[in-house]
């Protein structure tokens, strides 16, 4: 054995051994690291201003991973163009899965259907992982002007006096839902568009337009109020808020059972095995009961069991579905 003065390894056989250390670590397998992922914060970028619907799922969802990946997760409100800006820094970022962001139905339906020049495909642009939570709509209309949807399509279909719908935007989820039922109706009514929801529903209670679809958390407190009558829902079930209202799908109208649902995505091309372990620790936070007390108390409901594949066909389905609806009637967001 080369062994030095006082007992030690000589200079070569230090090298060596360090050279055999480099080799197996290099020969580790490679989903050794992937094993490991994450060892650093990930970005969970949102498309929309904090304070709405989605930032609370951002931030609820983001906690709970944060405990379940032992690494920060950190959201990245980034508001803009209905949620295209949002969209796009998801889509240009690196697929190594530290950057991961919110779809909704307004950033990869109702956008991409609408405006044909986004810097992004809503499908090629991004690698599916779950989806998340979910919303009603309801339709309200002003006080006094239909008692139940039967007046109220009654109404929609009178071409001496066509009805006007606030809508908060074009090209935004409520143009789409008011879209879809005056094609259903086959009405003449006319959009009446406003700078977001909030504006729009004061202009409703107040009689200026006739009726809007929003959300529950927007519109309840008008409806509870007598201010506004709620005259169908888009859900599996009636809402236990408003028992008497029925479903789109009650009323003979699927075509606009549209909800408000969010999910989670990832630029194109991030590794399978990156994606199945955001799949697993996301089923966990979805089980988890204080997150679903949390999404209660925020207005939406956990969904289980969206996964990627799942996930993955309910875009392609509604984004196909949609768009061509959305050309048919010449919507746009100029």
């Amino acid at each position: 054995m080369n062994i030095g003065p006082c007992g030690q390894p000589t200079m070569t056989i230090r090298f060596l051994c360090a050279f055999l250390v480099a080799l197996c670590a290099s020969a580790s397998p490679a989903h050794s690291q992937e094993r490991e992922f994450p060892t650093r914060a990930i970005r969970l970028v949102l498309p929309f201003a904090p304070g709405a619907a989605a930032d609370a799922v951002a931030r609820i969802l983001a906690e709970q991973m944060s405990q379940r990946l032992q690494q920060p997760v950190v959201v990245d409100n980034r508001a803009g163009a209905g949620g295209a800006l949002g969209a796009e820094a998801i889509a240009a970022a690196a697929p190594d899965g530290y950057t991961i962001g919110i779809a909704a139905v307004s950033t990869h339906v109702v956008g991409p259907g609408c405006n044909p020049n986004l810097r992004y495909d809503p499908i090629k642009s991004f690698t599916p992982i779950a989806m998340v939570a979910d919303m009603p709509t309801i339709l309200a209309a002003r006080p006094g002007l239909a008692a139940d949807f039967a007046a109220f399509r009654e109404l929609a279909r009178q071409r001496a006096e066509p009805r006007h719908y606030g809508i908060p935007g074009n090209c935004t989820l409520g143009h789409l839902v008011l879209e879809h039922l005056n094609h259903e109706l086959d009405g003449t009514m006319v959009a009446v568009p406003y700078r977001g929801s909030a504006a729009t529903a004061a202009d409703l209670a107040a009689g200026r337009v006739d009726f809007m679809s929003d959300s529950p958390a927007l519109l309840l407190p008008y409806i509870e109020a007598g201010r506004m009558k709620a005259l169908a829902v888009a859900w599996p079930t009636r809402l236990p808020a408003l028992p008497d209202v029925p479903t789109y799908h009650q009323l003979g109208l699927p075509a606009l059972d549209i909800t408000i649902w969010y999910g989670i995505v990832g630029p194109a091309g991030l590794p399978p095995a990156v994606v199945a372990k955001y799949e697993t620790v996301i089923a966990q936070c979805m089980a988890d009961a204080d997150l679903q007390a949390r999404f209660d108390k925020a207005g939406v409901t956990a969904v289980h069991g969206a996964s990627s594949t799942v996930f993955g066909a309910f875009l392609r389905e509604r984004y196909a579905r949609e768009s061509q609806f959305i050309r048919s009637r010449g919507m746009s967001s100029n």
